[in-house]
């Protein structure tokens, strides 16, 4: 009997780290595979050699700019209403110590965010926006997937004017735009690089993605198939209304003539105003409506593709899966190696370093995941979260008066 349970020890240890590698059996593939394509196109914006004019790979890899960010906002969105309850969102005491979770991950993002922010690289860390998105979605936990669409509408349509012309108004009137940390509110919801007032139509349409049936093969075509529309729609209004301007170049600098942002003296109230005309640009990190339509119909497409070919190649897609498990750990590690990199990790003429880094952190997510499983990052963050919301939950709840 013995040697019988001694001779299974050893499938019965390759069927845990094969579910470690997969996530188990309520994982959805498809949402770490898009999270992987993320962090993974965040790598090529920020350390390949990407150029539209230079044709081939380079103009290919062009397209990671801009669109891996909204990828990753996105996925955040789809994980909240995961999180939640997924197709039937959480109520009463569940829900309390979700919000208290999501809550508690977005101070340590803050923490993190810090740390890396003193190395001093040049890249654009999204993590302290992400933790500001989590905070803003609170109030929406309870949303059905149609309002929160409706209100994933209206922050698109409403946030790039917000986010344009908001500190052209605050300049305008002699108030001060946020330089340091005490201005971060500001920074956050309109002049930061990734605008919560413009970034958060990403987040909840993602949460109002998370609150479908995601193994739905209808709702997967509807998701490639609308996203590539709204692609269609986005990029061609903005071509449509930019070409007979002179191209976005032009317009792009006839918005910087006037724009505080690149004017170091104070602006009066009687100053002209940046040309309205860059709110039909759709270029990386315009913020603009036709960039949210067209980046954001993008990113949709790719996820349900991810969610397709999450459900076909669980275990070929395994890598990309595991990194976008541990996204966390993940992207700050790449920072770390930027930082060890240096000022030559910004310009490259080939994508050679590129490659290395994005198989070694395949292969380096894959072990992990398959030996350990959770991330070394979301194990921290999932660990403190997970005790304070039980604390939170066992407090006595004060009598009314």
């Amino acid at each position: 009997m013995v040697a019988d349970v001694t001779a299974h020890a050893p499938t019965s240890s390759w069927r845990r780290h094969a579910e470690l590698l997969v996530g188990g059996p309520g994982r959805i593939t498809g949402v770490d595979v898009a999270r992987g394509v993320a962090v993974l196109g965040m790598f090529t914006a920020h350390v390949g050699f990407t150029d539209t004019d230079a044709g081939g790979l380079a103009a290919v890899l062009d397209v990671s700019h801009g669109r891996s960010s909204i990828l990753f906002a996105l996925v955040a969105g789809v994980s909240l209403a995961l999180v939640s309850g997924g197709r039937v969102p959480l109520d009463g005491l569940p829900l309390l110590q979700a919000r208290t979770r999501i809550l508690v991950r977005a101070v340590m993002l803050l923490g993190l965010v810090g740390l890396l922010d003193l190395l001093g690289t040049r890249v654009l860390l999204i993590l302290g926006f992400y933790a500001a998105y989590f905070v803003l979605a609170l109030p929406f936990l309870r949303w059905s997937a149609g309002r929160l669409a409706v209100l994933a509408g209206t922050v698109a349509v409403v946030g790039p004017v917000l986010a344009y012309y908001g500190p052209e108004v605050l300049a305008r009137a002699g108030l001060h735009l946020p330089d340091d940390g005490s201005g971060s509110l500001t920074d956050f919801l309109l002049s930061g690089h990734y605008p919560a007032g413009v970034w958060m139509a990403y987040v909840l349409a993602g949460m109002a993605v998370g609150r479908l049936d995601l193994r739905s093969t209808p709702v997967r075509v509807a998701l490639v198939s609308g996203g590539l529309l709204a692609t269609v729609v986005g990029y061609g209004l903005s071509a449509t209304m930019v070409g007979p301007l002179g191209g976005a170049q032009a317009v792009d600098d006839a918005a910087a003539t006037w724009s505080s942002a690149f004017r170091p003296e104070a602006l009066d109230r009687t100053d002209p105003w940046p040309t309205s005309a860059y709110l039909w640009l759709a270029g990386p990190h315009t913020d603009t409506l036709p960039e949210v339509i067209g980046s954001g119909g993008f990113a949709v497409a790719v996820l349900g593709l991810c969610l397709f070919a999450g459900r076909i190649g669980r275990w070929a897609l395994a890598p990309v899966a595991a990194v976008g498990a541990m996204a966390l750990s993940v992207y700050s590690a790449q920072i770390v190696v930027v930082w060890l990199w240096g000022e030559e990790a910004f310009e490259q003429t080939t994508n050679g370093p590129l490659l290395a880094l994005v198989l070694a952190t395949l292969a380096a997510a894959t072990l992990w995941r398959w030996a350990l499983g959770r991330g070394p990052l979301e194990r921290l963050l999932a660990g403190v979260a997970g005790r304070t919301a039980t604390v939170a939950s066992a407090a006595p709840v004060a009598s009314q008066p």
